[in-house]
Formats: structure tokens, C-alpha cells, sequence
């Protein structure tokens, strides 16, 4: 279990490195070709462009950073994997734009770990 926590953490670093950068392609290379977003109050977004598309949403509404915290990482199957976790935006002084939680099912492709399902919502009323 420590083995798979260390991918998903190593996984999640590119995530919040990409974000910082403001490399929304980047963040959306992490996903599969096929994934799934599950945003809060939104339809689900099929493919790359989906990521893409709410992260760069997020950037343009101020968000600088997302920190992002396992809480539960288990396998599912040889080339899957879910992680249940929370997530905090920040903005560029460092105050909290939004926190919340989300599940990810991740998918081995080839030798690589991708998010294939990604659901979250905000802990906002």
C-alpha cells in the first residue's frame, strides 16, 4: 500500500507543479485520453480537454495553487487505483479560494499511472 501512495504523491506533485506553472496542458497530460471530470455543479467533461479546460477556468478566476492531501489510496484490480483525498485553492497571497474533496480512479496505461475518473466538490455552502 505505501508503494502505491508513493506513485499517486509523486503523481499528485506534477498536478500542483503543472498548476503553479499555469501548464494546463501539462495538468491535462496526467489525465487518460478517455477520462471522466466530475466538477462540482457541472455536466461530466469526457477527454483531456475537460482538465484543460476547469483548471485553466480556475487560473483565470485568480486560483495560483492547489494543494492536494491523501487521506485513502487502494487498489482495485492490477491497473487500478483509487484515491480519496481533499484539495485546497489558493490564491496568489496565499488566502483560501476554495477547499474541498474528491475521489480519483486511477488507471495504469502501459507502464504510466493516468486519472481516469476525477469527481470533486467544493466544501462551500
Amino acid at each position: 500500500m505505501a508503494d502505491l501512495k508513493a506513485v499517486i504523491a509523486a503523481n499528485n506533485e506534477k498536478f500542483m507543479a503543472c498548476f503553479k506553472a499555469n501548464d494546463m496542458k501539462g495538468l491535462a497530460a496526467l489525465y487518460t485520453e478517455d477520462c471522466k471530470l466530475m466538477p462540482t455543479g457541472s455536466d461530466t467533461l469526457h477527454g483531456r480537454e475537460g482538465p484543460e479546460k476547469v483548471f485553466s477556468g480556475a487560473w483565470a478566476g485568480g486560483v495560483r495553487a492547489v494543494e492536494l492531501k491523501i487521506e485513502e489510496v487502494g487498489p482495485m484490480g492490477s491497473d487500478v487505483i483509487y484515491e480519496r483525498s481533499t484539495y485546497t485553492m489558493k490564491t496568489e497571497d496565499g488566502s483560501v479560494f476554495d477547499a474541498g474533496k474528491y475521489v480519483v480512479i486511477w488507471k495504469k496505461v502501459g507502464e504510466e499511472w493516468f486519472m481516469h475518473i476525477d469527481i470533486f466538490n467544493t466544501n462551500k455552502a
